[in-house]
């Protein structure tokens, strides 16, 4: 036993002192001035106590041991929630390294689309046919999905659509988006991909018709996906003259040439989904309303929203610690160019504030008051497998969440209310009136049938 060392189990001193013989001529344990108990080695014991010694010597060093360890970095149990800035780059430097001898399609351009997704036998980009679906499982997780046979990667159509959240906010009687996919250099078009997992659970479930939703209705269970389920919704414009070396760039099925400039990723991590969005560094008001944020990435961590919107900011000047990451992923140079402008995990604070989350680009309108939790929790059908609201906008406006009242579109922020879901909410008649998608507004808005 080394003299002076430190026992910092005050248990362990107590049994120490009661296992010490009485003719022992040695003090085991001291104290110094800070009030420490030390162990020291000048002990003179008989036979009789020479077993007593090995046991509090054994004793002493396993504890040491043990301390040890516990100053060892243990690894996080949960970083979807403990660092979910990292996390969020993970998810981004994952689904957009490059796939060889596809083109110029990264990760997520080789998942299914919702045009892949939503007919009658959906097939993932690559495979031969439909998956291989176990017995009904009435969207429950009490049955594994079988292996699927694997496929070669391969990108179907790029087919880019009007916004869904221009497509369908609110607006007068009459009144048609004026957005047009690809019309100008300005005006952004969309697609939402989604990896095997999620294609297949949805596939098996029969949760792309509105009779398999009537089915999932019908059974009172929860929709649940599994949690290697990811969803990546992007936004393009045309190039015009933006700097392709700048941007990702790739070709649609209209033969145009389209600059990749904000995506959302989400994934099944946690119950309710991790959320993160993305800018590119030049998109205009990027910060605006609510600050961009990130503690992993950007050497400047917390960037304030400008007084006037619609500004350009700073570039986000990445950490050592993400082109780390970058590099270790084969990334260029090229995806430095964009930002995490911030990750949601929760409804709420731990003091009860509502977390926002939004982009400039998709949520453009009403990105001071959109939550991608909040707006994504009313994804829900009712029992005839139709939708129940239009992408989540409140409707009327309520004017406590919705400044501008009916002049704009508004998302509902904070935590889901329980009559979205039920009738008489806790109540013993209490009876399903929504059944929620698990998050997903491509179930309810693309379901096809009767």
């Amino acid at each position: 036993m080394r003299a002076g060392a430190i026992i910092r189990e005050p248990a362990l001193v107590d049994e120490i002192e009661s296992k010490t013989p009485f003719n022992t001529q040695a003090s085991l344990v001291s104290r110094n001035e800070d009030g420490d108990y030390l162990a020291t080695d000048s002990f003179d014991c008989d036979d009789d106590g020479s077993n007593t010694m090995k046991w509090i010597t054994s004793v002493v060093l396993v504890t040491f041991a043990l301390v040890g360890a516990g100053r060892a970095q243990a690894p996080d149990p949960d970083p979807a929630l403990n660092t979910p800035d990292k996390v969020s780059w993970e998810l981004f430097a994952m689904v957009n390294k490059s796939v060889p001898g596809v083109n110029n399609n990264v990760v997520f351009e080789t998942w299914a689309s919702n045009e892949d997704t939503f007919q009658l036998t959906p097939k993932f980009p690559g495979s031969a046919g439909p998956p291989n679906c176990a017995p009904a499982q009435v969207a429950t997780l009490t049955t594994a999905l079988p292996q699927q046979p694997a496929v070669t990667p391969v990108a179907s159509p790029k087919i880019l659509n009007v916004p869904a959240l221009v497509a369908l906010a609110p607006r007068q009687p009459g009144l048609q988006p004026r957005v047009v996919p690809g019309g100008t250099e300005e005006e952004p078009s969309e697609e939402t991909r989604r990896n095997r997992t999620t294609f297949d659970f949805i596939a098996c479930n029969k949760l792309q018709t509105k009779a398999g939703l009537r089915v999932a209705f019908a059974s009172g269970q929860p929709i649940s996906f599994p949690i290697e389920s990811m969803e990546v919704k992007a936004n393009w414009v045309p190039v015009g003259n933006r700097n392709p070396a700048e941007y990702h760039v790739n070709t649609a099925s209209d033969n145009k040439r389209y600059a990749l400039v904000s995506m959302h990723i989400i994934s099944k991590q946690i119950p309710n989904w991790t959320w993160a969005t993305f800018e590119h560094k030049d998109n205009i008001g990027r910060c605006d309303f609510i600050g961009c944020h990130d503690k992993f990435g950007a050497v400047v961590q917390d960037v304030a929203p400008h007084t006037s919107p619609g500004g350009k900011y700073d570039p986000c000047i990445k950490t050592p610690a993400l082109k780390k990451l970058f590099a270790d992923h084969g990334l260029p140079a090229l995806w430095e160019n964009y930002c995490l402008k911030g990750s949601q995990t929760d409804f709420l604070t731990a003091t009860g504030l509502k977390t926002l989350l939004g982009n400039s680009v998709t949520e453009a309108g009403f990105a001071d008051t959109s939550s991608c939790m909040t707006c994504h929790s009313r994804a829900a059908v009712d029992a005839n497998g139709r939708g129940t609201t239009r992408a989540g906008f409140l409707s009327p406006p309520n004017l406590a969440v919705c400044p501008g009242g009916q002049e704009r579109p508004c998302s509902p922020n904070g935590a889901p209310l329980p009559e979205w879901f039920w009738n008489n909410p806790g109540q013993p008649n209490q009876s399903l009136l929504a059944l929620q998608t698990d998050f997903i507004w491509s179930i309810p808005r693309h379901a096809i049938g009767p």
